[in-house]
């Protein structure tokens, strides 16, 4: 009975006792040693202990203080900052699909107030918004503002001149892959790092847009405007064009792995490195 409550007893104050005899026994042989080699009246030894056990104690608060400020800057501050992250990425998403949700719900009530001639013809109120929530917005939300302009008749391509509704506008890594944008107007957009793969751009204007380091294999460019386009590190790869495809003078599609169908004929379709990989990783 007497081993199991000797094993049964807390490991910590095992230890606590353990130190506190470390300690005597230290002191002790202080002591001891002072005393042998150095005549001091007995009546200073106890003061002179007393000073010993203050900085000794003294010295563990201070390693205690150091232990736990290690601690919290090279262990625990990691995590915090982790923490920090995630909570500022999920704030962050919440945010801007309220920015989506309000922008749909004031479009929708606009379509409702006004008849789409209107609108088309005055396009000023609802550009200023839509320009607006575009900066504050992912390139995934801002595919669905583009869906819901297309087939709102917002981005045909007027006869006449006024602005258009995207000009300037920051569509920057939007993802419009495989969106039917047939005679859109993206004139003047900024369309940078944009995912425009399989994208139906037929008879669509895209003059002065930005098109840097834009993804556009296998999209449709039969008729489409591309004069005056800004296209460093722009992917053309099997994008298809027709006789009626404008370029600048200086562009060269077939340099840019581009292929030339005919204008009643649909694009041929190639199965891009991204499409590889995915499907490789399903298998798996």
């Amino acid at each position: 009975m007497s081993d199991k409550k000797k094993e049964s007893q807390p490991f910590l104050p095992k230890i606590v006792r353990r130190f506190q005899k470390t300690l005597s026994s230290f002191i002790n042989a202080i002591a001891e040693a002072i005393t042998s080699s150095v005549h001091i009246p007995e009546i200073a030894i106890g003061p002179i202990i007393g000073s010993l056990i203050t900085a000794i104690t003294t010295l563990i608060i201070g390693l205690v203080t150091i232990s736990n400020i290690f601690s919290e800057q090279f262990l625990y501050r990691p995590l915090q900052i982790q923490d920090n992250n995630a909570n500022y990425t999920l704030e962050l998403a919440r945010y801007q699909q309220t920015i989506l949700t309000d922008y749909l719900n004031h479009a929708t009530q606009l379509t409702l107030d006004y008849p789409l001639w209107k609108l088309q013809q005055n396009p000023y109120l609802l550009r200023s918004l839509t320009q607006t929530v575009l900066k504050e917005i992912d390139g995934e939300r801002k595919r669905y503002i583009i869906m819901f302009l297309k087939d709102s008749f917002f981005l045909n391509s007027p006869s006449q001149e006024p602005p258009s509704l995207l000009k300037e506008a920051d569509l920057t890594e939007a993802n419009l892959s495989k969106l039917d944008l047939t005679a859109s107007n993206f004139s003047g957009s900024n369309l940078s790092k944009a995912n425009l793969s399989h994208t139906n751009f037929h008879k669509s204007n895209l003059k002065n847009a930005n098109l840097n380091n834009a993804n556009l294999t296998n999209a449709d460019l039969r008729g489409a405007n591309l004069s005056k386009i800004e296209a460093t590190n722009t992917n053309f790869t099997n994008a298809c064009y027709d006789v009626f495809t404008q370029f600048d003078s200086n562009f060269d599609p077939i340099k840019a792995n581009m292929q030339q169908i005919d204008s009643f004929s649909n694009c041929p379709y190639i199965k891009d490195v991204s499409e590889n990989s995915n499907k490789k990783s399903t298998k798996n």
